[in-house]
């Protein structure tokens, strides 16, 4: 059978291999999955409405994973994706050929010793992926899925995002608890963004962060706000967290003073006396700043480079490499700053927030796919500031201070653009790493405007 086979330039040990068999079977999959939650939807549906989102939600889901692995099979050649596929390929080829060295890989720490487990046979993994253990732990979980599929990229891809689209479902479901009128839009913001869909299914860092950040926030929501502490929502919880941890910490970094913050403050907003409320507010602020300082810091091992103490060091240096040229000529400046000192990058605190929420512009996309982020980033300005002119500042300032969960939204969408923005200076990167904050900024604007919808102008 004829098949087609992604090459470029780089010498890979295990081609991505796309046989008509594996498209096939790919889309009977897909349908399969369809028609089990067209089953799960008719039946859940009869007590939720929210319900009658989850099967075009997952369908969705599908059509941008299916379609993010066409694009970089077939119109980049290359990418990421492809070089962890084919890392994982190497895990698979060894689980077949020795399970008890397949184990061994995956519960160690990659070293020289554990690389000299694989061989010509095997193939290897990426030396750049292998020894980074970030990157490396999204090889070593993809292999699950690889092993199943038989090392096929589509049906891969298919199962991790099927598997990733619980996180998002479980956040929709959250979010529609505080605006159910508006649960079409909510939808929208979680479900069917263009963005995560596209960069969040498929073989990638970005999609086991993405559903890891989701769910991170729905189980902090069941356990902490809800009380409703079940044994499956603690275990869900220190899952997620340690998903981030081990694949990009720097998310926990912001996610988890975040949490902090709007856990203290749902509290907080539950004392009746406002000159009580009043004198508790600036002690919640330290004992949010010194847990997060705490805990962050108890966490350095695990975070290595991204720990608090080096995490200006490693967002210089990630800022300078991502300017240079083998990354594709799709970088930007906002500026420099040396990585020792934290009043070094308050003059980049706006330039690095507008990049990271609405960068790259129209005029600055340069391929197909920074086209389609232009025209999204393009959406995402003109509705901030249609929000903020509807409600004016005073008012979105006011909305967000009743809704605890809209300023934990607002929080973690704004430090994170920050970050993202200060050291990302490639678009091409940006518009990966800005996808875990797009379901919340979203749905904050479209909350804050039915807020305002629903008021008199004098209680704004």
């Amino acid at each position: 059978m004829e098949e087609l086979i992604a090459r470029d330039e780089w010498e890979y040990d295990q081609f991505v291999k796309v046989e008509w068999l594996d498209i096939f079977g790919t889309l009977v999959i897909a349908m399969i999955f369809l028609f089990v939650a067209f089953l799960y939807k008719n039946k859940k549906a009869i007590k939720d409405p929210a319900y009658n989102y989850y099967m075009t939600g997952l369908g969705a889901k599908i059509f941008g994973t299916l379609f993010f692995c066409t694009i970089y099979l077939f119109y980049y050649g290359y990418g990421d994706t492809i070089a962890y596929f084919e890392s994982t390929n190497a895990l698979a080829n060894l689980f077949y050929q020795s399970p008890s060295k397949y184990f061994e890989v995956v519960f160690s720490t990659p070293t020289v010793e554990i690389r000299s487990l694989f061989s010509d046979k095997t193939g290897y993994p990426y030396s750049y992926m292998f020894y980074d253990s970030h990157t490396f732990m999204v090889i070593k979980l993809t292999s699950v899925f690889t092993i199943i599929t038989g090392k096929s990229y589509y049906m891969t891809s298919l199962l991790i995002s099927c598997t990733a689209y619980y996180g998002l479902w479980k956040l929709f479901l959250t979010f529609r608890q505080y605006a159910p009128e508006i649960e079409n839009k909510l939808a929208w913001a979680i479900l069917y963004f263009p963005s995560p869909l596209f960069w969040g299914g498929g073989v990638s860092k970005d999609t086991y962060t993405l559903t890891a950040t989701a769910l991170f926030v729905y189980c902090a929501h069941e356990f902490f706000i809800l009380k409703k502490r079940k044994t499956v929502i603690v275990v869900l919880l220190l899952v997620s967290s340690w998903l981030i941890l081990s694949i990009k910490p720097y998310i926990f970094l912001v996610l988890f003073p975040g949490g902090l913050l709007w856990i203290f403050y749902e509290k907080l907003q539950r004392i009746k006396s406002p000159f009580v409320t009043f004198f508790l507010f600036p002690l919640m602020i330290f004992g949010v700043s010194f847990l997060s300082y705490y805990v962050l810091g108890s966490l350095s091992g695990s975070m290595s480079k991204f720990s608090v103490d080096k995490a200006l060091e490693t967002a210089s240096v990630t800022n300078h490499d991502l300017k240079q040229d083998y990354y594709g000529g799709s970088s930007f400046d906002i500026g420099d700053f040396d990585g020792t000192s934290a009043t070094g990058i308050l003059p980049l605190f706006f330039p690095a927030i507008n990049a990271g929420l609405f960068r790259p512009f129209l005029w600055e996309s340069k391929s197909v796919v920074l086209v389609l982020a232009g025209l999204e980033n393009a959406f995402l300005l003109f509705f901030t500031i249609y929000v903020l002119y509807k409600t004016k500042v005073k008012g979105s300032i006011k909305i967000i201070s009743k809704n605890p969960i809209l300023l934990f939204c607002i929080t973690f969408t704004l430090l994170f653009a920050f970050m993202i923005g200060l050291t990302t200076s490639n678009f091409g990167a940006l518009v990966r790493f800005k996808i875990p904050i797009l379901p919340f900024f979203v749905s904050t604007l479209f909350i804050i405007d039915y807020i305002r919808s629903k008021m008199h102008y004098r209680d704004l």
